[in-house]
């Protein structure tokens, strides 16, 4: 599975997320710290992520926070990506996973009405109710992007795949931070094996979360730029790369991935 998301409110690192231009959603979803300094870019120059640099083998790890074996996520952190019953448990490696159930929506397997509206909450994964024909006049109808939608249909910030936003009575375009929630990733569900590995995740454009990862190989080589390695450095597997170093590009069917070492301490490649 190449995508996996949760729409989860967060009150801390939305505003960085927000006005950096590269991929730094994977650090916002494990709760890593960002700097207090900022790039040219408008980006925090590094984060602390001690969930990812030391990681224990019998922990697991989910949205900056640690389950020990036997503990169970509670609900609402898993519900809004359709994940229910995710537990940490031993594996037969006796290291520490998630075992997991996918949550399938009566919406999934009927066919949409013509006509009809499907209601939607923040942090519910299902619809919540369908509203058809005349009785949707009824409801609030709220603007957004240039497109009008009615109370309780889900809506997407223009420009902001990260952002989605859920239609009210207090809806307001200039003030979306009330009916507003920002997107978080699940890897650390069910990629976590590759995280551990040293991969690097892979960014879609118009796509929130990693599409996909690119594992570290012995063949692997590193295109060295100007820096000294001062402003940081990035693992990917057993190599270390300097700010400004990349990884040299890696055909992909749907493209490329060019991978930068651009925000430490991770490299993150691109979709191109």
């Amino acid at each position: 599975m190449r995508r996996s998301f949760a729409l989860l409110v967060i009150t801390c690192c939305a505003g960085a997320a927000l006005a950096c231009n590269q991929p730094i959603r994977h650090y916002i979803s494990m709760g890593c710290t960002p700097s207090g300094q900022r790039n040219a870019e408008g980006c925090p120059i590094s984060y602390d992520c001690p969930n990812v640099v030391g990681r224990r083998s019998d922990k697991c790890y989910l949205f900056g926070k640690s389950y020990a074996i036997g503990e169970k996520v509670p609900d609402d952190e898993t519900s809004p990506i359709c994940t229910a019953l995710v537990n940490c448990i031993e594996d037969m490696d006796k290291s520490a996973k998630f075992i997991y159930a996918h949550v399938d929506c009566a919406e999934f397997f009927r066919p949409w009405k013509e006509g009809c509206i499907r209601q939607y909450a923040a942090g519910r994964c299902c619809s919540t109710g369908e509203v058809c024909d005349a009785d949707k006049d009824k409801l609030t109808k709220c603007s957004l992007g240039g497109h009008t939608y009615y109370e309780g249909e889900k809506m997407q910030v223009p420009g902001d795949p990260c952002r989605s936003c859920y239609c009210d009575a207090g809806f307001n375009e200039k003030n979306l931070e009330g009916s507003c929630v920002e997107q978080k990733c699940s890897f650390e569900i069910y990629a976590v094996e590759k995280l551990q590995a040293g991969a690097a995740p892979v960014y879609k454009d118009g796509i929130c979360c990693p599409w996909d990862w690119r594992m570290p190989s012995e063949s692997t080589k590193i295109v060295r730029g100007s820096s000294s390695g001062s402003q940081g450095q990035c693992k990917f597997g057993e190599l270390t790369l300097n700010v400004g170093d990349s990884l040299e590009p890696l055909p992909d069917p749907q493209g490329t991935h060019q991978c930068e070492c651009a925000i430490p301490p991770l490299v993150h490649c691109k979709l191109v």
